[in-house]
């Protein structure tokens, strides 16, 4: 398992701490209304070890927003928050004046935009500073549970291998009416992640 050294994790917490930065932005634009967002705690594991630590945080349903990208290394990128947090990020995004019905009909189409935004900023800013290129798939929308997050990916369907590696982002996000804990995480096949970390290292040594 490929370990990130200290500069390395410096380096990628403040890239990614950028393209979080910029995702707020595009949200207030979008919203008019500020959306911190914490600066994202960053590792670098396996399957297997984001999953129990991920379990130690979180054990309730959880709303996901997947894309895959793909160019010179391959990555399912998820944003994820808990399900009952989904009706305030919602009416974040299309108005708190909508009956329920009108808001359930707007929700999948609201989440996918939001996690478009957040998911191509953290990416774009990513890609542009390593020097890569990257696209993005559509953002697909669905309710999971935790044990299932780390174990799908797009193109792999029924392989589980708990060593592949998850580069693991956790955010917080903090709306007007409550406080929403949010994940991101990127999963990585062994050769994306040898490229994705070589790019990192050569960025590091010419800084």
């Amino acid at each position: 398992m490929i370990e990130l050294h200290e500069l390395e994790q410096d380096a990628l917490t403040e890239i990614f701490n950028i393209g979080v930065g910029i995702a707020a932005d595009a949200l207030y634009q979008m919203v008019g209304e500020q959306v911190p967002l914490s600066v994202p705690v960053v590792e670098l594991t396996s399957q297997r070890g984001a999953k129990r630590h991920f379990l130690d945080r979180e054990k309730r349903l959880l709303c996901a927003i997947r894309q895959t990208y793909t160019g010179e290394f391959t990555t399912d990128a998820v944003l994820m928050f808990p399900q009952e947090s989904s009706d305030a990020l919602v009416r974040m995004m299309v108005g708190s004046e909508l009956p329920p019905e009108e808001l359930t009909e707007m929700a999948t189409d609201a989440l996918a935009e939001l996690g478009n935004i957040v998911l191509n900023a953290v990416i774009s800013n990513l890609a542009s500073t390593l020097s890569m290129s990257l696209e993005g798939s559509l953002p697909d929308v669905s309710v999971i549970s935790p044990e299932a997050v780390f174990t799908q990916r797009a193109g792999h369907v029924g392989v589980v291998d708990e060593s592949a590696p998850v580069l693991a982002l956790m955010i917080d996000f903090e709306l007007s009416t409550q406080r929403a804990s949010g994940y991101l995480a990127f999963l990585l096949d062994t050769p994306s992640s040898e490229l994705l970390i070589g790019q990192l290292t050569r960025y590091v040594n010419a800084s």
